[in-house]
């Protein structure tokens, strides 16, 4: 007998019988057993089980579902079709999610519904058009670009998220040894397919990471297939310009620099609803902070991440700038890490604690910073004109010393706000390290407490409002 899938799991596990049961005097010579599911399985199958396999191998040719007399049926159909059927079939056809449960874990060995929203059409379809989209050559994209259109259509109304692992560059053309010297003629830059034609196309998608880059290489590897052209950052700019329900964008190990980035916020910065960027691991520099931060000084951002970028003091004091001069600020999360920001980027940030009101994670962990940046913001923090709520701080490898590790141990004493202090490889004592976790420690339960009277105050209002109305 063939437990249905309609049937959980732990409900399954709830009633099966225990091992000590089995073993009972009573149990051993016992003749009916309900609860073993294997009694029919050398049994001749139904006609309804027979007629349900012909209906299932030929579904192709004659998709039918709804049709079906009873829910019965169709939950056994979706357990026995096939799973390598036309994808522009089955998307039209079939909204049953253990259907394509059974085909995502039939085409991909990872599989988290909880990242796709909870569903398994979504995390197919979304999976399927990633691998399209990676596999699609920008060199042919015109003779492709029906069928690109023929995807998107039976994707759209599925796919909230974009996540591109790589993309294929244009290739390089080949030279003949008939034809001129090489090193006189021009440089060709590098292409890839036109976002700014795909990514309107699809009205619900909230989150977009791209890496502009090859995962698997083959002999005809040449340094130039990670490379982003300024014409990318253009197309990809009136892309995002044209989502209007994006909330998260991630571009990260690629070639951004200056230019680039200035040509691709051209377009973000007419996206009104974005409150993530990540450029983590690309070349901004100094020049690209500045770009960045100009950006900021016109969107307010909740969450920013630029590690590892070769940003230094300069390019962060133009990042706070930015964030200094908006109107009004709303960034919560700031990391900053891997970047040579030294004391003197370490003063900015400083500066820049001291005028929010929103910042919640600061992120500066191995920036160079020594004695005198540390000194600055233990200084900061225990002058008592800092006005946020709750602070989650990474100060981890930077070149501090154990007198430094005393002024954070001291300040952190009588600092109601920070709820975590990550000090790791910064040369403090031990007696520090323990005496700030405790202090952390203590925060974190405080403000744990806080919250929970919060909401149950908030409960009983609810409750007695709606008791006055009856």
């Amino acid at each position: 007998m063939k437990i249905p899938h309609t049937i959980p799991k732990n409900v399954l596990e709830a009633y099966r019988c225990s091992e000590e049961t089995t073993r009972l005097t009573c149990e051993v010579d016992r003749t009916i057993r309900p609860e073993d599911v294997s009694w029919d399985e050398e049994r001749v199958p139904s006609l309804k089980t027979l007629a349900l396999r012909v209906i299932a191998s030929a579904w192709k040719k004659n998709p039918i579902l709804e049709e079906l007399p009873t829910c019965e049926d169709r939950n056994m159909l979706m357990e026995i079709l096939p799973t390598d059927l036309p994808f522009e079939l089955t998307i039209r056809k079939i909204d049953n999610e253990h259907y394509w449960e059974r085909c995502s874990r039939a085409r991909w060995g990872y599989n988290d519904c909880a990242e796709h929203g909870n569903s398994w059409r979504r995390r197919y379809c979304e999976g399927a058009f990633r691998e399209y989209l990676e596999n699609l050559e920008p060199s042919f994209f015109e003779s492709q670009k029906e069928d690109c259109e023929k995807m998107i259509d039976l994707v759209r109304d599925y796919v909230h998220t974009i996540e591109l692992r790589s993309l294929l560059p244009t290739k390089k053309d080949k030279i003949s040894l008939n034809e001129e010297d090489s090193c006189l003629a021009e440089e060709v830059f590098v292409h890839h397919i036109p976002l700014e034609l795909i990514l309107p196309q699809f009205p619900h998608l909230t989150e977009l990471r791209i890496n502009f880059g090859l995962v698997y290489m083959n002999d005809g590897f040449e340094w130039r297939d990670f490379e982003i052209s300024i014409e990318d950052c253009f197309g990809l700019g009136r892309g995002i310009k044209a989502c209007p329900k994006l909330k998260k964008f991630t571009l990260t190990r690629s070639n951004l620099d200056q230019p680039r980035a200035a040509a691709l916020l051209q377009g973000v910065l007419e996206n009104d609803s974005i409150e993530e960027l990540d450029f983590s691991h690309c070349k901004l520099a100094d020049k690209g902070a500045k770009a960045v931060g100009e950006y900021l000084s016109h969107r307010n951002l909740k969450i920013l991440h630029l590690a590892n970028n070769d940003i230094g003091p300069e390019g962060v004091a133009g990042i706070i700038y930015g964030l200094l001069k908006a109107e009004h600020t709303t960034l919560q999360h700031l990391n900053l890490r891997l970047n040579p920001l030294l004391d003197n980027g370490m003063f900015h940030v400083c500066a820049y604690l001291l005028r929010s009101e929103s910042l919640e994670v600061l992120d500066v962990s191995a920036c160079g910073i020594e004695a005198a940046g540390g000194a600055a913001l233990a200084e900061v923090l225990t002058s008592g004109s800092i006005k946020l709520k709750s602070l989650n701080l990474n100060l981890s490898n930077n070149d501090f010393n154990e007198t430094i590790g005393d002024s954070f141990e001291a300040a952190l004493r009588n600092i109601p706000f920070v709820v975590g202090f990550e000090a790791r490889m910064c040369n403090f004592s031990r007696q520090s390290e323990y005496s700030i976790h405790e202090s952390v420690l203590r925060n974190k339960q405080r403000k744990r407490k806080e919250e929970t009277k919060r909401m149950l105050e908030k409960s009983q209002k609810i409750s007695i409002d709606s008791f006055v109305s009856e």
